[in-house]
């Protein structure tokens, strides 16, 4: 889910900058031929590039920040940010977002800050320092103040997450809200009524969690929900919340758990599962991302499919100038993926 994009006009004359659209409309090509025009000349035919850059001329339109930067030397690389390269999704994204890349004659840089507000401040000026033309950020929290500042001096950036209220900069997501909601929504579907959430402190948890909230209060019968926080969502720590859920006794254990991330959901399976419990016998469980090891676990797991990979490609081809945060609206819509962690549904 994503905050509302900064208005833009689009009309030749109006205060606002012309964009790559207008610029397209005017020549009469496509907007990759426009950005193209200004990031890989070569690539476009003469008469075409005369075409945009009298358009480009006419509608007073300069390019985007990467393609200025390109155009006075600085980096063909891009900058990608992530907060855990442990985690699957992760690494998804990076390879769509280098598969995109390497489409348009472009590097990517990926940076791991390994869940550290320091290490992610250490990478975002050693970006700098290489000159690179644009990031793809996928930040610890919240966006960071070095981020904003290498924007404000010339180097653009696209927030792969959400952006915290209304927003200057591009930012893209899957619904995680939604995502929690379907979750949610099946567990209790299967007449599960008990319910768990757990999951770390993260924008992105926050709405799944939201999600899954909003199913249990509307769903007609009696239902409840616990929430169990946890520091970071890793196999290892999914086992450890296992391993405390089992000392539970029978009225107060779970017969359905939604879990913040797959690792965290495939760690509760495991712990599960060595404690004596059957799933889904005795408990649901759904995880979130749908990573590839989540199809190959021992029981295969239920989760939300999250489109890491597309996410990447669309972050290059907004730095790129070829697609605007409003493009992207409803392509990144989560997924039900029904394995064997949960029922069947009668």
């Amino acid at each position: 889910m994503t905050s509302g994009p900064v208005p833009e006009q689009t009309q030749a004359g109006d205060s606002a900058a012309a964009t790559v659209g207008d610029v397209a409309e005017r020549a009469g090509v496509s907007r990759a031929t426009v950005s193209y025009t200004f990031t890989q000349p070569n690539r476009v035919s003469p008469e075409l590039r005369r075409r945009v850059l009298a358009a480009a001329d006419e509608l007073g339109y300069v390019g985007n920040e990467a393609a200025r930067r390109l155009r006075v030397g600085h980096s063909l690389a891009l900058g990608l940010l992530v907060s855990s390269m442990s985690n699957p999704v992760y690494a998804e994204l990076a390879a769509g977002a280098e598969a995109e890349a390497a489409a348009h004659g472009r590097f990517i840089l990926v940076a791991n800050s390994d869940e550290s507000s320091a290490r992610e401040r250490a990478y975002l000026k050693f970006f700098e320092s290489q000159q690179v033309s644009g990031i793809i950020a996928a930040p610890v929290r919240d966006v960071p103040a070095e981020l904003l500042g290498l924007r404000s001096r010339g180097t653009p950036f696209v927030l792969v997450g959400v952006a915290p209220g209304p927003h200057s900069y591009p930012a893209i997501s899957g619904d995680n809200e939604r995502g929690g909601y379907l979750a949610a929504a099946h567990l209790l579907a299967q007449g599960r009524r008990r319910l768990v959430f757990v999951g770390g402190a993260h924008p992105h948890v926050d709405l799944r969690l939201a999600g899954a909230k909003r199913a249990v209060d509307e769903f007609p019968a009696s239902a409840s929900i616990e929430i169990i926080r946890i520091q970071v969502q890793t196999a290892k720590v999914g086992e450890a919340v296992a391993r405390t859920l089992l000392r539970r006794s029978a009225s107060t254990f779970p017969d359905g758990i939604v879990a913040g991330n797959d690792l965290l959901a495939l760690g509760l399976l495991h712990g599960l599962i060595v404690g004596g419990i059957r799933v889904p016998e005795n408990l649901s469980l759904v995880g979130y991302d749908d990573i590839e090891f989540a199809d190959f676990a021992i029981v295969p797991l239920t989760t939300i499919r999250h489109p890491s990979a597309a996410l990447g490609a669309s972050a290059v081809r907004i730095l790129l100038g070829m697609e605007s945060e409003q493009d992207t609206k409803g392509r990144f819509e989560p997924e039900l993926v029904v394995r064997a962690t949960s029922l069947p549904l009668a």
